[in-house]
């Protein structure tokens, strides 16, 4: 190194020069030594984002609420909702999927998002398996086969008698194409050789009028949105798509009861954050989460909005998921929804 003076610096400029290069590298080791500690620092240490992929006002972003408040005692942090519509829940899935994989992004993914899109959107932004890491299971959601009260159809084997007799004659409705319950409603239309029109609604609401109208025949909705109808008079319930009959409604048979052994759709959901997480700070959120939906005041809570709570955490979640896709890819499969839609 040259110390030697150059005509324009004086032994005051070169001190000033040593002083304002010591501090830089000073400054430079704090930065790196505070970004350290905030990395380290325990999780979480700032407000969780919870992304619920639907609109305001609907099952899933009122679900995501109630969890949301419930897990900020546990976590010792605000968990914020954040609502990412539109593309049946894949622009907010895509949204978390490439997120900072620091436990501050956190999915509330179900069927949907995390196993049907994948084979029915070829366009996705993400996959499933490759990009989310499961951190647990919050509940079942129970749906059901509805019809108008004046409908004609007295039961699900009348209606799908006719729908067999003449192809393309019945409408359904569901809230989206190209979901988990257009891909069940398709399904079970293979397994009974009828043939109907899939009507998509952007909720259950906006499908209402029409299917108290008859301009579509059936409709598949929440427990939750259809018993108040049912109280009044407006819809009949013909069955439920759940594997075993609501704790909530036990009265309404299963689809398998009704002839088809073996068919169930389950509709569930769960939370998930992007795969390369740490193992800590999965561990850390499934097992605040399922400590919470445990607590018997949340439980009942939930189950009164019409869900079943299933409380798994990270690993025995993964093995659900694991057979859930081998469910509903057979499903997709069968339904062909994707060359059908």
């Amino acid at each position: 190194m040259n110390d030697q003076l150059s005509p324009t610096q004086t032994p005051a400029n070169r001190d000033r020069r040593r002083w304002l290069l010591r501090n830089a590298a000073w400054g430079a080791a704090s930065l790196l030594a505070g970004q350290h500690a905030w990395a380290q620092s325990p999780y979480p240490s700032r407000p969780v984002r919870l992304v619920v992929p639907f609109a305001a006002g609907g099952a899933t972003d009122v679900l995501g609420r109630l969890l949301a408040k419930a897990l900020e005692p546990g976590l010792g942090q605000p968990v914020v909702v954040d609502n990412k519509v539109g593309a049946a829940g894949a622009i907010g899935a895509t949204q978390v999927a490439h997120a900072e994989p620091d436990g501050y992004n956190v999915l509330m993914g179900g069927v949907g998002t995390n196993i049907v899109l994948e084979h029915t959107m070829p366009d996705l932004g993400y996959r499933p398996q490759r990009d989310f890491a499961a951190v647990a299971s919050i509940c079942n959601v129970d749906y059901v086969l509805v019809v108008a009260q004046d409908s004609p159809y007295q039961t699900l084997g009348e209606l799908l008698a006719d729908a067999k007799k003449t192809p393309g004659k019945l409408r359904y409705m569901s809230t989206g194409p190209l979901g988990p319950l257009h891909v069940a409603m398709e399904y079970l239309g293979k397994l009974c050789g009828a043939q109907m029109i899939h009507a998509p609604y952007k909720g259950e609401a906006p499908a209402l009028p029409d299917l108290l109208q008859q301009r579509v025949d059936m409709g598949m909705m929440t427990a939750l949105f259809t018993r108040p109808q049912v109280q009044s008079g407006k819809l009949r319930v013909l069955a439920t798509l759940s594997a075993q009959r609501m704790a909530s409604w036990p009265e309404i048979p299963t689809v398998a009861e009704l002839g088809y052994p073996g068919y169930a759709a389950p509709i569930w959901n769960g939370f998930f954050v992007p795969r390369k997480t740490s193992a800590q700070v999965v561990e850390r959120l499934g097992r605040t989460t399922v400590a919470q939906l445990q607590a018997p005041e949340l439980k009942n809570l939930l189950e009164k909005q019409g869900v079943s709570v299933t409380a798994q955490g990270p690993e025995a979640y993964e093995k659900f998921l694991q057979a859930e896709r081998l469910r509903w890819q057979h499903m997709i499969r069968e339904s062909q929804v994707l060359t059908t839609s």
